[in-house]
């Protein structure tokens, strides 16, 4: 019985509509009032206590009527609060024919407009939480990643120190044994500084700062890490075309890419040869192409390939290196508006095209 009365209350009219009948009955008895006075002055003082008994009974009404109407109401935006604490909120198909909205839509009332701004709220909370949960799932991937590639380089480290246990080596074997406990050192150290960058890149918490400025003291910075590097393999690093152009990027993350990208043609590339670092300002784009002559071919279908996590080519074992590099090169300038591509240039020297947005033009 009392889910029905509250039914039948909640599909009554809405506070105005009972406001403006009470009003408009107010109003009639008035009229009704003065006429009788006009036309019965002896009696205007039963007519006025008669007016004022009815007055006094569509208030009462009035109230009565409004007062459901608000706890229906109320009670209406409890059980859509309840609904939508209890996850049951509007979705699509069933999900949504099963949801009820505690006032209609089309409505332009204040409670729809109140409705309005609660559904909002739980998109809100509901578009927050997926992301907690895409974070986190991203968290465990690079936790996952982390202890599978750390497991190669600890295990390598234990069987030499086992090697080294051992009362018959020679100098010239103990050193080597040491070199190569070294090397695996520093593999570690590599893992945990990309992973480091990749994680925080990745969940947000480096946020890149893009800002109008010239593109050459960028393309220097990470020219100048790889100088000595490129040194040792005795290859020449050439910086041609239009320099002085500027764009939209954040001036240490752009290096950073760069670098990697820079470190990568130095890594792979044949020694005594050259890098080739090509500038040129297009429309919308500065465009940076690095080109090198790789020590071993890459096959066409590898291009796509290079840019993702841990992917070292086929040849790639054979160079240090955890294949991260591009990775991060990659997610750096796509947080940019910019993006980079591998091929082949037309001389057949592997080319990496780096395009940099300009912002508006």
């Amino acid at each position: 019985m009392k889910d029905w009365l509250l039914y039948r209350i909640r599909k009554s009219g809405d506070a105005d509509g009972i406001w403006k009948g009470g009003m408009s009955a107010m109003l009639i008895l008035l009229l009704l009032f003065l006429a009788a006075a006009v036309r019965e002055r002896d009696n205007i003082i039963l007519w006025a206590v008669l007016y004022g008994a009815a007055n006094l009974l569509v208030f009462t009404a009035v109230y009565l009527a409004l007062t459901h109407h608000v706890r229906s109401a109320l009670y209406a935006l409890g059980d859509m609060m309840e609904e939508l604490i209890s996850g049951r909120g509007p979705g699509e198909g069933e999900e949504e024919a099963a949801f009820k909205m505690a006032f209609p839509i089309a409505q332009e009332t204040i409670l729809s407009k109140l409705q309005g701004q609660i559904l909002k709220l739980y998109d809100i909370l509901c578009a927050n939480g997926e992301q907690e949960q895409k974070l986190r799932k991203q968290l465990d991937e690079n936790i996952g990643n982390l202890v599978h590639q750390l497991g190669t380089p600890i295990t390598n480290i234990r069987l030499y120190v086992g090697f080294l246990k051992r009362d018959d080596l020679t100098a010239q074997e103990r050193k080597r044994f040491l070199q190569c406990m070294e090397e695996q050192a520093d593999k570690i150290f590599w893992l945990g500084e990309s992973f480091s960058r990749v994680s925080r890149l990745e969940t947000g918490l480096i946020r890149l700062k893009p800002e109008q400025q010239a593109v050459e003291p960028v393309v220097l910075n990470a020219l100048n890490q790889v100088v000595a590097k490129a040194e040792n393999k005795k290859m020449e690093i050439v910086l041609s075309g239009e320099t002085r152009a500027s764009a939209l990027i954040d001036k240490k993350w752009t290096a950073e890419a760069l670098f990697n990208i820079l470190d990568n043609a130095v890594k792979y590339g044949k020694p005594g040869t050259q890098i080739e670092i090509a500038a040129k300002e297009l429309t919308s784009y500065v465009s940076i192409a690095v080109r090198n002559r790789s020590e071993k071919e890459i096959s066409p279908d590898e291009y796509p390939l290079l840019f993702k996590r841990f992917y070292r080519g086929k040849h790639g074992d054979e160079t240090e290196g955890v294949g991260l590099g591009l990775y991060i090169a990659r997610t750096i300038l796509e947080d940019e508006r910019a993006y980079v591509q591998a091929g082949k240039a037309p001389d057949g020297r592997t080319e990496f095209l780096v395009r940099l947005y300009k912002g508006q033009v």
